[in-house]
């Protein structure tokens, strides 16, 4: 399995732009309700049909999820940017948007701007985001998108470039987000660069 670790170097572009912590946070799933033990009666007893649990879905379609995570995805770039730009300071802003297994490595990525005295001038963007898969019910949808980060830069405290001139402009993402019921919206849960053919 493929999971570099969060420690690993990479372009400081990534470390500080796309902010990916390379967590591996896999969903839980469900253990099936135990059947009731027989009754030693002698009388057979009439069991009671529980009546149908209402639930309503999350997403009514593909598509009202995608225009969520679209802008799910927007305000999480947004405060992302704003974190990189003040040289990572505060980095807990981003706590609001992400899962609690994937808080400590956005954490971890703004510190290191900060320990290296680098921070971010102009934005990373995103585009080309579309559905891999989604369980309209329980809110928790895959994505494929881009990452452009070509108007994005990394300066150190005298305004010079710290990022390789030959790095990627664009990096293609496979994207978890989840719903969370008790903040009730999204999360960021696994953000990593695509290992198969770059669709970007």
């Amino acid at each position: 399995m493929r999971n570099p670790s969060r420690h690993q170097t990479l372009h400081n572009a990534v470390l500080s732009a796309l902010l990916i912590a390379l967590a591996t946070g896999a969903l839980s799933g469900c253990s099936a309700t135990p059947a009731p033990a027989p009754r030693d009666t002698a009388e057979p007893v009439a069991e009671a049909t529980p009546a149908p649990i209402e639930t309503s879905a999350v997403f009514a379609s593909n598509d009202e999820a995608l225009a969520a995570a679209t802008a799910f995805y927007a305000s999480y770039q947004g405060i992302a940017n704003t974190i990189s730009r003040e040289g990572g300071a505060d980095p807990s802003r981003i706590s609001d948007f992400v899962t609690k297994d994937m808080l400590p490595g956005e954490i971890a990525t703004f510190e290191r701007l900060a320990d290296r005295g680098v921070h971010l001038v102009g934005d990373i963007d995103f585009d080309s985001m579309s559905v891999q898969s989604a369980d309209l019910n329980a809110g928790s949808i895959n994505l494929y998108m881009c990452l452009d980060v070509s108007k994005g830069e990394v300066v150190d405290a005298g305004g010079m470039s710290v990022a390789p001139p030959d790095r990627p402009l664009r990096y293609p993402l496979v994207v978890a987000l989840v719903q969370n019921d008790a903040l009730n919206q999204l999360l960021l849960e696994k953000s990593e660069i695509w290992s198969g053919s770059d669709f970007c």
